[in-house]
């Protein structure tokens, strides 16, 4: 019974595993479509920046804080989005470890 309890768990914890990747996947596609829209050349110098000097550097990463804290519409569904990405992830990883360690202390011998 605690087999099959197991593979099921296993099957259920993959499936949602495999969702929230392709949320994540989404959420990072609309992201770099934004940045193509907001930047000169598709937003190549954000994903590919050339540093000349160290005011490059802190000119890129002034940038990429102004694309990140816009409050933009769409940005903003985009950092609800990733959040709930990253939340879900953290919450499967959670859940799955205490079953486990719940199934162990029920069932020792069985897993």
């Amino acid at each position: 019974m605690s087999d099959t309890v197991i593979r099921l768990t296993v099957l259920a914890v993959g499936a949602l595993a495999a969702a929230n990747t392709v949320h994540a996947a989404y959420v990072f596609v609309r992201f770099a479509r934004q940045i193509a829209r907001r930047a000169p050349h598709g937003g190549l110098s954000f994903w590919l920046p050339a540093f000349s000097s160290v005011r490059d550097a802190r000119v890129w990463l002034a940038r990429w804080k102004s694309v990140l804290a816009a409050q933009d519409p769409v940005m903003i569904a985009l950092r609800l989005d990733a959040r709930t990405v990253l939340t879900r992830h953290f919450h499967l990883t959670l859940l799955s470890n205490s079953w486990a360690i719940a199934l162990h202390a029920i069932a020792p011998r069985l897993v």
